[in-house]
């Protein structure tokens, strides 16, 4: 087999391996608070711009939480680690790159995790980390609403990889990353909005309006 043969056969294998966990995402049950058929997947020729657009959505939706969770950490008592998850944030490239994707997603869990655990300690809080912590909470909702934006991207997106070429696949990879992991993230993010309002709630924290709402539409 020649070497033009190798590379399509190469295209062929990978475009099979990334259309089946682009259609595997969403054969899941659903995305909280978005819609299975939230619009129309862009032309093939479309796809690079689509892609930039996703990743770089999904990263600036994550910063917004991960500034959400420094906030919560800090009020939580935890003001080490929350300096170290503001930082991460910062130093947060915006490009649509997979490596981006995968810090954010990586970034998210592991602060999403940290600010729970310290919550299911029930800590107390003074009048100014309440201050704080309500602060946080206006990050978090932000970060969720992007979150859901983000997730009518990936439907469309998705059903775009669904038609790409085998040819255009192996240049989609940022977004066959995006589209596959999204679900658990969002999944994991809107567990978090619900379970810091219901901590607010039961703490004496005063819950802003954005909050509230973004865990109602949950």
């Amino acid at each position: 087999m020649n070497r033009t043969h190798t590379t399509i056969a190469a295209a062929a294998i990978l475009a099979t391996a990334l259309t089946s966990a682009a259609h595997a995402q969403f054969s899941m049950p659903s995305i909280p608070g978005v819609s299975k058929s939230s619009g129309a997947a862009a032309p093939a020729a479309d796809l690079p711009s689509q892609q930039d657009a996703l990743v770089r959505g999904y990263v600036a939706a994550s910063k917004d939480v991960l500034y959400a969770n420094a906030k919560l950490a800090e009020a939580l008592g935890l003001k080490d680690e929350a300096a170290k998850v503001k930082a991460e944030a910062d130093s947060f490239q915006e490009g649509a790159t997979k490596d981006n994707a995968e810090a954010a997603n990586k970034a998210v869990a592991t602060s999403t995790d940290l600010v729970a655990k310290k919550i299911a300690t029930q800590p107390a809080m003074d009048a100014q980390s309440k201050a704080v912590y309500s602060q946080g909470l206006v990050l978090l909702a932000t970060g969720v609403t992007k979150y859901v934006a983000v997730g009518k991207d990936v439907t469309n997106m998705g059903n775009g990889l669904k038609g790409a070429s085998p040819l255009q696949l192996p240049k989609l990879q940022s977004a066959v990353y995006v589209v596959t992991k999204f679900p658990d993230a969002m999944t994991s993010v809107s567990g978090a909005m619900r379970n810091a309002v219901s901590f607010a709630q039961s703490s004496g924290v005063p819950v802003p309006s954005d909050a509230s709402a973004a865990a109602a539409a949950l």
